[in-house]
């Protein structure tokens, strides 16, 4: 039986772009309606109405940005999203978990049950974000520190907050258990929720949209940023440029950032999901070669729209791949090359690779992804 209400705590409006950090729960929210429950987004900023998935209520957040620019800032989210919860309301769905405690007073096994969604630890993207610049003199080394010790502090009491917690990738169970101690008993395995366009356009017509001949390869570079240094645009470019040569009139699209004027190159800037979707719907293969690594969800939209697809390493995956994408043995476009050649020479070998595909990124689809978070949270671990 459907759970009667549903408050998501997601990290922004509503956006057009996929690889928004906000896109998995907006894309719950859709598909908790479509369960039957009465769902509402709280989230920071002003809602664009158009973007707002159908019986879904937008619930702007006013913050009071107390620590504006600090690493701290984000867990004023969680107090704001804490205070204007519905009474009696059901689930309570962090997504991502985030920092902080949402503050809600409960009877023991009362609700709401809360769950919160693990997509990466918040101390990690601390990490990363400093990792490009040292510390200079001992104030700044002290900051660092101190800061670190608050965001550490406060991931902690998000996650102790939660009755169930999910995680898409088998190691951040064992680091959620290593590093902040949390009970195995509280772990669910549920993969980020990705929206796929209920309409996609058919090869020709998406061709046609781009200005592509019917009759040539096409390889589609997704770019999870539109910053093409760390979107890996130049590994791809790389990697074409060394097998255009053997296939005539062959071309490159990259989605979703810039890239150089060159032969068989062109770009769609776009960061919308039709553009993404529409170029999958044109391609012949995806050239996913993004140096941050992690979950892709373009490679989830890739699949479900049977796009043979082509991974770098560190691309990571809730469960093992298998025949469902090609991964590159390394970080080099040589060995890119290689694989694309491949691919492109055999188009039964891209079809196997499609139907295998498909069956893959059905795990994605936002209504089972909900339905997994509300089994599991209706059976809540102490």
């Amino acid at each position: 039986m459907a759970l009667r209400s549903v408050d998501l705590v997601a990290a922004g409006p509503p956006s057009t772009d996929p690889y928004d950090p906000a896109a998995a729960a907006w894309a719950l929210a859709g598909a908790f309606v479509a369960r039957g429950s009465a769902t509402r987004v709280l989230h920071p900023g002003s809602a664009d109405p158009g973007l707002v998935p159908p019986r879904v209520t937008s619930v702007p957040l006013e913050l009071p940005l107390r620590h504006p620019g600090a690493a701290v800032e984000p867990a004023e989210l969680a107090a704001a999203a804490g205070r204007r919860l519905r009474a009696g309301v059901e689930l309570v769905v962090r997504d991502p978990s985030g920092l902080g405690r949402l503050g809600v007073a409960r009877k023991p096994n009362g609700p709401p049950t809360i769950a919160g969604v693990v997509r990466e630890f918040e101390l990690s993207e601390f990490d990363r974000e400093r990792s490009g610049r040292a510390p200079v003199g001992f104030v700044d080394r002290f900051d660092t520190w101190r800061d670190r010790r608050s965001v550490r502090r406060l991931e902690r009491l998000a996650l102790v907050e939660a009755d169930r917690l999910f995680y898409g990738e088998a190691e951040l169970a064992r680091s959620l258990v290593k590093e902040y101690g949390v009970p195995e008993r509280r772990l669910l395995v549920a993969p980020s929720a990705v929206l796929v366009p209920a309409e996609v356009p058919k090869r020709d017509a998406a061709r046609a949209h781009l200005k592509l001949p019917l009759d040539v390869p096409v390889v589609v570079a997704p770019a999870a940023t539109d910053r093409p240094a760390p979107a890996g645009v130049d590994r791809a470019r790389e990697a074409f440029r060394r097998v255009r040569s053997l296939f005539a009139g062959a071309r490159l699209v990259v989605v979703g950032a810039p890239a150089p004027t060159e032969p068989g190159v062109q770009s769609v800037p776009e960061r919308d999901l039709g553009s993404f979707a529409g170029a999958f719907a044109a391609a012949d293969v995806a050239l996913f070669a993004g140096r941050s690594g992690g979950f892709d969800p373009g490679v989830a939209i890739a699949q479900a729209l049977g796009c043979p697809t082509i991974v770098f390493p560190g691309a990571a995956f809730p469960a093992p791949p298998g025949a469902s994408v090609r991964e590159v043995p390394s970080n080099d476009p040589g060995d890119a090359a290689s694989v694309l050649a491949e691919l492109l020479a055999d188009p039964a070998l891209c079809r196997e690779l499609a139907t295998a595909g498909r069956a893959y990124g059905a795990q994605f689809a936002p209504e089972r992804v909900a339905g997994l978070i509300e089994s599991g949270a209706s059976r809540r671990a102490g």
